[in-house]
């Protein structure tokens, strides 16, 4: 049941759940509901997750999706396959154009924008939408759980209600197969339509009857030969029998494909923007305020821009296939005009398809190898999960559910709490119920419907943290912090991308104390070819020096203590820019040399140094303004001074003859005490631009940073 479906913390704006969670016992009890439950998580819930955090962050809430994460009609994700609406249609730019979750911030984080403009499409493929729904999907990961069934939602009162205003919703772990009891005010129903097969024993269950909804998976493993002399069936006259046809007619050149159809031919969809006006949130809500008889008419009128049709450029698209089969002499495609497939069973390896003539003409039989069936689905709610619920929902003389025109069903007096349907009332919301256009709307209505009618997000108490790092091992002494920064400057560069990718390069950088802010700026550079790159590009950043590090033995000290780990480091946070002048490199490259080798000595790059333009074309440089210094010194504060000064010690000591042998490990070298100095010597740390110094310099400073950007 779901094709939209949980975690267990509220929305709060992406925030950590740890902020705004008491725990993961969230929901577990009638005594502590969610506001709200979403049943499936694809973009029907996936609008109202962002509506929620946008328009009532502290509302509790929890989606729960029985698939591994958001799957939108995966079985018709044919490559090439265009929407049909403009990518402006999105989960959020009708209600909000500065949403952060709009198709074109997905472009922008993508780092697409400019291409898919310079497509000049304004509608996307299908793949890509998919591609724009799991982005969207993955920064909401803290209120949804995926592999989550639910298998019954039973209403119930809380403690000392007189009301059912809870919803009791069952859940099924699909990887524990455990069964998990969640309770909620409202819950929100978006869970998809069952795939249409016909009246039970009409249609056999054979590998070979493949519905739409599986067709991209199930069909090349039933028929892996592309080859093969195929009779293969279609049923169905909209767009999905469109592209199945022209899928098959162009993967299987040896098929002959039988398209069934309940009228004379394929039939162009309404898209003129006459009838389009439909979608337009204000017409959609005069369609709901309309009579019974109204709302009728309009439906059958309005039919064709949404069922039974086929968009117009398809449609060309495979006449012109049947065109150039024709000129070969070889014609491929057979519709079969006014026919209705009354019964499929199987005859051996084959099909045996009997046909009935809607025009009372001549009832036929014909064996297929295969058959598919874009025949849609049906949106009822599942009698076994909803079986104690059902009874307590009005309904109008033909049985559709009354609802709401925020789409709330109307219930029983008994039942105060909220149930919502998402795509399974168009009697009541017209074609556009199961379509994408009204979703930032609906969500919207939906989300101020809850809020009228329960109070305001309750913000979650929280115990106030300790701070952190402890305050006894905060250094504040900007010296010894910078100090650190130049002595250890092979540093840990941190970003975070839109869709909570997180990019991190390891790169030498130099600290310049009398520039930017306060703080003092910092200046690397980075292989052009590093995706970091471009989330460098007026990004915030953080930056991580690690100085020295030590295992801390009881045995050391003269005192009882477990053992531990002292360790300094030093947190930037910053804004930063990228750079590729000449001059401003320059000085990168010999801030590096001259940083690391000291006054004595130092390595120092000319400017018309040949080699400079090569490298220029490898290298991007970058500086930082530092915002923010934290120093961590965790430096066995607690102890005396006795046994602090055993610990210095000690830390001091390190490991040195271990280090000095993993590195000879590690250079594949043999012990060459006149080569690799002592331990802590200068002989291997050298200039970080290339490590040990090279014939130039110039080209280890862009060797090393390639390696350490894998």
């Amino acid at each position: 049941m779901s094709s939209e479906a949980g975690a267990v913390f509220p929305c709060a704006n992406g925030r950590p759940a740890a902020e705004v969670a008491p725990g993961p016992s969230r929901g577990s009890h009638p005594a502590d509901p969610y506001d709200l439950i979403g049943v499936g998580f694809g973009p029907s819930n996936l609008a109202l997750a962002i509506a929620v955090e946008e328009l009532d962050p502290g509302r509790s809430c929890l989606f729960l999706e029985r698939n591994t994460g958001v799957r939108w009609h995966p079985g018709m994700l044919i490559e090439g396959a265009r929407m049909q609406i403009s990518y402006l249609k999105d989960l959020v730019s009708l209600r909000n154009l500065a949403s952060p979750y709009t198709f074109l911030s997905y472009l922008k984080a993508k780092g697409r924008l400019e291409k898919f403009i310079n497509v000049g499409a304004s509608r996307p493929t299908r793949l890509e939408y998919q591609d724009y729904l799991s982005w969207v999907a993955a920064h909401f990961g803290h209120v949804v759980r995926y592999e989550s069934e639910v298998v019954a939602v039973v209403p119930v009162a809380s403690p000392g209600s007189e009301t059912l205003d809870l919803l009791h919703v069952r859940v099924r772990d699909a990887g524990s197969a455990e069964f998990h009891d969640l309770y909620a005010r409202n819950v929100v129903h978006a869970g998809g339509g069952t795939p249409r097969r016909g009246a039970p024993g009409q249609i056999c269950d054979a590998s070979s009857v493949i519905h739409s909804s599986t067709f991209l998976d199930a069909f090349p493993a039933r028929f892996p030969d592309h080859d093969a002399a195929l009779d293969l069936g279609v049923v169905g006259d909209g767009q999905s029998a469109a592209e199945i046809t022209s899928h098959v007619l162009k993967g299987y050149p040896n098929a002959r494909v039988h398209l069934f159809v309940p009228g004379y031919a394929l039939r162009a969809t309404d898209n003129n923007p006459f009838a389009n006006e439909q979608f337009y949130q204000r017409n959609a809500g005069e369609f709901y305020a309309s009579g019974a008889r109204r709302r009728t008419i309009l439906r059958t009128e309005l039919r064709n821009t949404n069922y039974g049709a086929v968009e117009a450029g398809h449609l060309d698209e495979l006449y012109d296939i049947t065109y150039a089969d024709e000129v070969r002499g070889a014609p491929r495609l057979v519709v079969h005009r006014a026919s209705h497939v009354s019964r499929v069973v199987e005859d051996g390896e084959r099909l045996s398809v009997e046909v009935r003539d809607r025009t009372d003409g001549p009832d036929r039989t014909m064996v297929c190898d295969g058959l598919v069936l874009a025949t849609g689905y049906t949106r009822e709610l599942h009698p076994a999960v909803f079986g104690e619920l059902t009874p307590l929902l009005s309904r109008d003389e033909s049985g559709e559910l009354l609802v709401t025109a925020d789409c709330r069903v109307r219930t029983d007096e008994r039942v105060t709490a909220g149930f919502y349907v998402q795509g399974y009332a168009e009697s009541a919301y017209g074609v556009g119920d199961t379509l994408l256009s009204l979703l930032p709307f609906r969500s919207q209505q939906i989300v101020d419907d809850i809020r009228g009618r329960l109070p305001a997000g309750r913000p979650v108490a929280v115990e106030e943290p300790a701070p952190y790092p402890p305050s006894h091992y905060v250094e504040t002494d900007l010296d010894r912090i910078r100090s650190l920064m130049e002595r250890f400057n092979f540093a840990t560069v941190i970003s975070v991308a839109r869709d909570a990718r997180v990019l991190v390069t390891h790169v030498p950088l130099v600290v310049e104390r009398d520039r930017g802010g306060e703080h003092g700026m910092l200046i690397g550079h980075l292989d052009r070819s590093n995706p970091q790159v471009e989330l460098l590009r007026d990004r915030p950043v953080t930056v991580v020096f690690h100085g020295p590090d030590a295992y801390l033995s009881p045995d050391v000290l003269k005192t009882d203590r477990l053992p531990t780990w002292n360790s300094m480091s030093v947190h930037v946070r910053g804004h930063a820019r990228l750079f590729s002048g000449r001059d401003e490199l320059m000085r990168v490259f010999n801030g590096l040399c001259e940083q690391a080798e000291g006054e004595s000595g130092s390595y120092w790059l000319r400017p018309d140094d040949t080699r400079i333009e090569q490298l220029r074309g490898q290298v991007v440089g970058f500086e930082v303004d530092i915002h923010e210094l934290t120093g961590r010194f965790k430096l066995s504060q607690e102890l005396d001074e006795a046994n602090r000064e055993l610990a210095a010690a000690d830390m001091a000591r390190g490991t040195s003859a271990e280090r000095q042998a993993f590195i000879e490990r590690a250079f594949d070298l043999q012990p060459r005490p006149d080569v690799l100095g002592p331990p802590g010597g200068p002989g291997v740390g050298g200039c970080p631009v290339g490590g040990a110094r090279a014939a130039g310099g110039t080209t280890a400073v862009a060797d090393n940073e390639r390696e350490t950007a894998r």
